[in-house]
């Protein structure tokens, strides 16, 4: 590490949903925290720690690729920071990350289910849906405008200094690929060599932050926001978007790239015995759903983004033969690279059941395959190993923790409602959750984000070799145990002391009206009718033409009499009872959704019985 004063931090933001509000939440009070404690050393205040802290890599899946890609665009300017005494202000639209996860496209005349039942994008979209297609179960033309609104308005505001990110700030965020990329084994048989094919879903976009625009021939797609129209926002947008189309819930997105940001990145391009992944000379084309399919929490590709900036650090620097076996260093005396992941929803919770119930009905082991394909999809064995180290400050994670009057409370975030759809019910969740981030945010980076003084690390001894007692006083934890790797300060009115900040208190948990939920079920009950009216209609090649087998055909060619006369009849009694069971079925499959929406915002403690 020779002395080098500064932490390197990854952060990694797993998938939520709507609870993405909190993950924004954790975000808006981090980068408050590091603003003021800039703005300290620029003021060269008494008492203020001098080490540096920079952010060189930001990832995540679905609502935390979302959050990251807003956060790039974010810290390009200026904006107020929200908090329980200022967010029913207009102050809140300013904030990009609130603004985004929080505001949503919420009107007072149009709150976010009303919209999202809406069927405006199946019936009254011709540019974005000509064959008025159903793509999603609920309406999802309200991430677009949030991802334009936030992107499209953002160009750099020179005062809008940051040295805590990184000039050359890696974004990543990940992709479930339902085209996939090919790979190939070849073996050896009685016939000759014969190939072995298989396809490959699990994909990521990956920027960086590149003022330049020069490509570096690395699969870095280069970004920057230096004009209004930028570079690749376009890709900006549709990674935002991919990332976070829910399966079946939310529209899938087409996510068009240069193949050359596939050939050339390593993180993709998995074996170099295949020269290109895709076409070199077309452009790559996929239908793209949520990134939280196959990797949730990125952190796996977090630390390689990080370890490769150190690789190159070492060749850069005539240290190439110390690359090859280089990994980060993990203890407390000497780690200077760390991973911060943000995860709304912990599995921590989900532990195996000891008494294993070994049960073989189709009804049961279906549902289980399918949970078994998901969970072993998201195994990461590379970092199993790494896992069991008691010693490892290589990572560190911020997670939901609620309280009342001081007591640790069952449920915490809000939005976890219904999968992490909860927070399109109500406002009032989304602002819970982001305030129970900014809480959240606060205790772990003045009690847990630390280093034990008892390590002796260098970049700590250097930060607070020069403070008084006093100010380390002020930001050491655990009765001086640890010193902060982010010292949580504010600057006095006087702008010439430091203070503790203000202490994010707790904040009431919400509640959603009964009567409020039983009047959507008319709106489902329309959306449903709808999708069943459109669910057929599918944007196919026109010159595909399904062939029929000859002994099929054979076995089921009509009678004279079937084709004249009964199958005219039959057709319109099929008709009838088929209009009659659309409506009987839309009208149950609403008040089931009711019935499980009501069910579990009970369970939760979100509804209000009026």
């Amino acid at each position: 590490m020779e002395n080098q004063p500064t932490f390197r931090i990854g952060i990694s933001m797993a998938g939520a949903v709507s609870a993405g509000a909190y993950t924004a939440g954790v975000m808006d009070y981090l980068l408050e925290a590091l603003e003021s404690w800039q703005k300290a050393k620029d003021l060269g205040l008494p008492g203020t720690p001098k080490h540096n802290v920079v952010i060189e890599v930001l990832t995540g899946a679905s609502a935390g690729g979302m959050t990251a890609v807003i956060t790039a665009a974010a810290i390009q300017k200026e904006f107020p920071h929200i908090n329980a005494g200022n967010y029913f202000n207009t102050v809140a639209t300013e904030n990009p990350l609130y603004d985004s996860w929080v505001n949503l496209t919420e009107e007072a005349k149009s709150d976010m289910m009303s919209q999202m039942l809406d069927s405006s994008d199946i019936t009254s979209s011709p540019e974005l849906n000509p064959k008025q297609e159903v793509r999603s179960l609920f309406n999802s033309l309200f991430i677009e405008k949030i991802a334009r609104r936030t992107l499209d308005n953002t160009t750099k505001t020179p005062a809008a200094s940051r040295p805590y990110f990184a000039d050359d700030l890696e974004l990543l965020t990940t992709l479930t690929n339902l085209r996939g990329y090919n790979y190939e084994l070849e073996f050896i048989t009685a016939t000759g060599k014969r190939e072995d094919r298989m396809t490959m879903h699990k994909d990521l976009v990956h920027f960086q932050l590149n003022p330049s625009g020069e490509y570096q021939e690395d699969g870095k797609i280069p970004f920057h926001f230096n004009t209004p129209d930028g570079l690749n926002k376009d890709l900006l947008v549709d990674a935002a978007i991919a990332t976070g189309a829910f399966p079946g819930g939310l529209a899938p997105r087409v996510v068009t790239r240069d193949p050359k940001f596939i050939n050339d990145n390593h993180l993709l391009k998995i074996t170099h015995g295949k020269e290109f992944l895709v076409d070199p000379l077309a452009e790559y084309n996929a239908v793209c759903v949520d990134g939280g399919v196959i990797n949730n929490e990125p952190y796996d590709l977090t630390e390689t983004i990080m370890t490769d900036r150190r690789k190159d650090e070492l060749r850069r620097s005539s240290n190439s033969e110390k690359v090859q076996h280089f990994q980060l260093p993990r203890s407390a005396a000497d780690f200077d690279s760390t991973i911060l992941m943000i995860d709304p929803f912990p599995s921590e919770d989900d532990k195996p059941d000891a008494n294993y119930y070994d049960l073989q009905a189709l009804k049961f082991t279906v549902p289980q395959l399918f949970g078994a394909m998901r969970q072993q999809l998201m195994v990461k064995t590379d970092l199993l190993e790494k896992a069991y180290s008691d010693t490892d400050y290589t990572r560190f994670m911020v997670a939901p923790i609620r309280t009342k009057k001081g007591k640790v409370q069952k449920q915490s975030v809000a939005c976890g409602s219904l999968g992490g759809f909860g927070g399109f019910f109500s406002k009032q969740f989304r602002i819970h959750d982001f305030l129970l981030g900014r809480r959240n945010c606060q205790r772990f980076i003045q009690q847990y984000f630390c280093v034990p003084v008892s390590a002796n690390h260098p970049i700590i001894k250097f930060g607070f070799e020069d403070l008084s007692s006093e100010a380390i006083t002020m930001m050491q934890v655990n009765n001086g145990i640890s010193l902060p790797i982010i010292p949580d300060i504010r600057i006095a009115k006087d702008q010439k002391s430091l203070i503790p900040p203000p202490e994010e208190e707790e904040f009431p948990y919400p509640t959603i009206s009964l009567k409020y939920l039983l009047n959507l079920q008319k709106k489902i009950q329309t959306r449903f009718g709808v999708v069943l009216d459109s669910i057929k209609k599918g944007n196919n090649p026109e010159d595909v033409v399904p062939e029929v087998n000859q002994v099929v055909q054979k076995i089921r060619k009509k009678s004279w009499l079937s084709r004249v006369i009964t199958s005219p009849i039959a057709d319109l009694a099929t008709d009838g009872f088929l209009g009659i069971a659309k409506y009987a079925g839309k009208k149950i499959a609403a008040e089931k959704f009711i019935d499980a929406v009501i069910a579990d915002m009970d369970e939760r403690g979100l509804l209000k019985k009026d």
